[in-house]
Formats: C-alpha cells, structure tokens, sequence
C-alpha cells in the first residue's frame, strides 16, 4: 500500500441516488491530484458498469461512459503505479449480470479479496 492510494467502494447503482455518480467523480479527482484509486464495486454498484446505459426519459444521466473515463485515466496517466479496477463476482451473480455485458478494464474478483483489500487501505471512500 502507497501513501497516495485509495479505496474507493461503490455499493450504490448509478440510478435513484448520487453516490454512484459522486464516487466517479471522487476517484477522477484522486487522479488529477496524484492519488492512485482503488475502486470496487459491489452489491448494486456492480450496475454502474453495465455498458450501453439507458436511464430513459429520467433525469439520471448514463455513466458508463464516466466510468470508462476514470478507468482510462487510472491506468494510463499513472504509469508507474496504475490504478486498480475491479468488480465482485457475487454481486454480479446475484444480479444475473454476465461479464461481457460490462465496460472493459474491470477485474472480476471475489468476496475475500473484497475484505483483503478493505483490510489492507486506510483511506476510504464508501457510496
């Protein structure tokens, strides 16, 4: 663990609220200032990376987009520690949610690593 990481879990889908949307915004922000992020997603938060978002007539806006962005960024702006991106496979099973039906760059992991790596990080950020 750097001093500059931080754990960023996302438990919250991209609809109805705006912790999903804060937490993107959080994680592309602990990028320009120097910070690597760590982000998870887990429970409904595993909703925010379903590609192709389509909120409808709502006033929520897509985010799949952003979440590539924050990805992007993660991994090709920091190139000596990247980022960490990754998506609990319980969450999406539970969700009937199949892996070719999300954004590219995540890392399907499972409940223990999700512990591990909430163990392991002081700074964090829970939506």
């Amino acid at each position: 663990m750097a001093k500059r990481d931080i754990l960023i879990i996302v438990r919250h889908g991209p609809y109805g609220g705006f912790q999903a949307a804060e937490a993107l915004r959080h994680a592309n922000g602990a990028v320009t200032l120097g910070f690597r992020p760590i982000l998870v997603l887990i429970d409904n938060g595993v909703y925010l990376a379903k590609e192709g978002q389509d909120p409808g007539d709502s006033a929520w806006l897509p985010l799949d987009a952003t979440l590539e962005e924050v990805i992007a960024r993660g991994l090709y702006e920091i190139k000596d520690t990247p980022g960490e991106f990754y998506i609990d496979k319980d969450s999406l099973e539970k969700r009937a949610m199949d892996v070719e039906e999300l954004v590219e760059g995540l890392e399907l992991i499972d409940s223990k690593k999700v512990s591990q790596l909430m163990a392991e990080y002081n700074l964090q950020l829970i939506f």
